[in-house]
């Protein structure tokens, strides 16, 4: 086992009773954040045996305490000079890399996003570079948990709104 940080998103702040509760629940490991504008945060040091275990678990937690988790920190559309600066390389040499002047080709393409520069997802560009230059497994590894979980929470989201809206379709005939 191994101690995994990231930060929880929360889908509100929490309130004195919840708060409480996070500490009965087993989130003595986490410590809350918010204030004005802020979304509310849990910041998480969580020993599991994965990154994904950690998620789960602090999910569990949230759901026993009355709160709920809608997304975990992710950095993941980066450009090219995050992309250097994670990896210890120079920005030029990973602008040859992603655009085929060096290395062995096959680079994830871009996001699209019109008008700005280029943005790649960062658990492709890890897995790229694992793959190619046996760049840290575990680095890869984890950008992929934490795309995966944000993209589960996203649905679970998703599938709770239209839970609601056929809740409400059943109870006003207007709806129907």
């Amino acid at each position: 086992m191994r101690t995994h940080d990231f930060t929880a998103y929360l889908d509100h702040q929490p309130s004195e009773i919840e708060l409480d509760a996070l500490f009965e629940v087993g989130l003595d490991d986490a410590t809350p954040e918010w204030g004005g504008s802020a979304r509310p945060i849990l910041h998480v040091s969580r020993l599991a045996d994965t990154l994904a275990e950690a998620i789960v678990a602090v999910d569990q937690d949230l759901a026993r305490a009355g709160l709920r988790m809608v997304g975990v920190q992710h950095e993941e559309l980066v450009g090219l000079r995050d992309i250097a600066d994670r990896t210890g390389r120079s920005y030029e040499s990973v602008r040859l890399l992603a655009n085929g002047g060096r290395g062995p080709g096959g680079f994830p393409a871009p996001v699209d996003t019109p008008g700005t520069w280029a943005l790649y997802r960062w658990s492709q560009v890890a897995q790229w570079l694992q793959r190619n230059y046996g760049y840290d497994a575990r680095t890869a590894e984890e950008a992929t948990t934490l795309d995966a979980a944000n993209h589960l929470l996203a649905a679970r989201a998703v599938k709770a709104d239209l839970s609601d809206i056929e809740a409400l379709t059943h109870q006003d005939p207007l709806l129907a």
